[in-house]
């Protein structure tokens, strides 16, 4: 991992829509459209759980994600608000989830299962989160957001 490979900053907020128009006011943002998708993921703090995900990401650079909250999950806004992870693309899950491991991050979440797939959540001891992505999962990713823009 490298910070080259950082390409979109989280937020959870407890109203997308609203939290989108806001951004779009103030710096112009164009979105995605909404994206729904039920997935069970593995936690620490819960084990196995079914969880409704809805977000949007900024087609414009650099990206921001804006994710509704889900209560009673760890997809809910930092006390005051403000960012809830950084996202970076990678190209081996086991190496990156193992680099930041060695550097004293500790896994949060990720899709239920054997093996580390699609994306997981790292957390360190100050609670700076970190989402790794299997970069294999969007290889277009400006062109995936235009297909996608609203």
């Amino acid at each position: 991992m490298n910070p080259a490979d950082c390409y979109h900053t989280g937020l959870v907020v407890d109203d997308m829509a609203a939290a989108a128009e806001r951004l779009t006011r103030a710096m112009g943002y164009r979105w995605t459209k909404p994206v729904d998708a039920a997935l069970s993921v593995a936690t620490a703090a819960d084990g196995d759980i079914e969880v409704p995900f809805r977000f949007v990401y900024s087609v414009d650079a650099p990206h921001l994600e804006l994710i509704q909250a889900v209560p009673g999950t760890i997809w809910t806004p930092p006390p005051g608000g403000g960012a809830h992870h950084l996202g970076y693309w990678v190209d081996d899950m086991a190496g990156a989830a193992a680099q930041l491991e060695r550097s004293g991050y500790r896994l949060e979440a990720r899709p239920s299962g054997e093996t580390l797939s699609m994306f997981a959540y790292y957390v360190d001891p100050a609670g700076v989160r970190i989402e790794i992505v299997d970069r294999a999962l969007f290889p277009d990713w400006p062109g995936s957001l235009q297909s996608m823009a609203a």
